[in-house]
């Protein structure tokens, strides 16, 4: 009787757990391309350009972090001897991802791109 629990307790842990896997295989990626900000074990936090993703993998463009400067703030390649422009491969699992603020997208296009995107203008009414 013992054995027969053990293997009911074991089949449901497999079950658990398959169901668990299924459900990750099963989670929708976003349309690439994309923008989205990471953060990674080690505390670093980047913008990049998602080009593909897997369910083992990010393929990232341009990748840039913050970093201070004497003038405040600036964006920085996150790999300094990458060749520019080059797909990085970024393993799964990351600590988080989420989608980068409307302000930091428009910045983190401007440089990429080298096109600028116009101000949103606003209209004062009294």
């Amino acid at each position: 009787m013992v054995g027969t629990s053990f293997k009911i307790v074991a089949n449901l842990d497999k079950v658990v757990y398959n169901t668990h896997k299924e459900n990750m295989l099963a989670q929708k990626h976003k349309e690439t391309p994309y923008i989205a900000v990471f953060k990674i074990h080690t505390g670093e936090e980047f913008i990049a350009s998602v080009i593909e993703e897997t369910s083992s993998e990010y393929i990232i463009k341009n990748p840039l972090c913050i970093v201070s400067t004497a003038k405040g703030p600036q964006f920085a390649p996150l790999l300094m001897l990458g060749e520019p422009g080059k797909p990085v491969k970024l393993s799964k699992p990351v600590v988080a991802t989420t989608d980068a603020g409307v302000e930091i997208e428009s910045q983190y296009e401007s440089i990429t791109t080298g096109i600028a995107l116009p101000q949103k203008s606003a209209i004062i009414t009294s």
